[in-house]
């Protein structure tokens, strides 16, 4: 069962919405919404658990990514 939610955001916010929308093929606000949520959480799970988040780029280059608001134990 879903539930509505009214959300107050910046129109900047909304704009990154309606692009990640678009870039992931989501149907809907909603579901861009979802999915972003869905990543943050498993983002947020593996730095907790002591994981490090890291980007590769096209040239090999690998960067760490951090999470505000989370501290990287170790």
């Amino acid at each position: 069962m879903a539930t509505i939610v009214p959300v107050r955001m910046k129109e900047y916010t909304l704009e990154q919405i309606d692009s990640l929308q678009k870039r992931v093929r989501a149907p809907s606000r909603s579901d861009a919404v979802r999915r972003a949520v869905e990543i943050s959480d498993m983002l947020v799970n593996a730095v907790e658990h002591g994981d490090k988040v890291i980007i590769e780029g096209k040239d090999g280059k690998q960067r760490q990514i951090l999470i505000a608001g989370l501290k990287i134990s170790g």
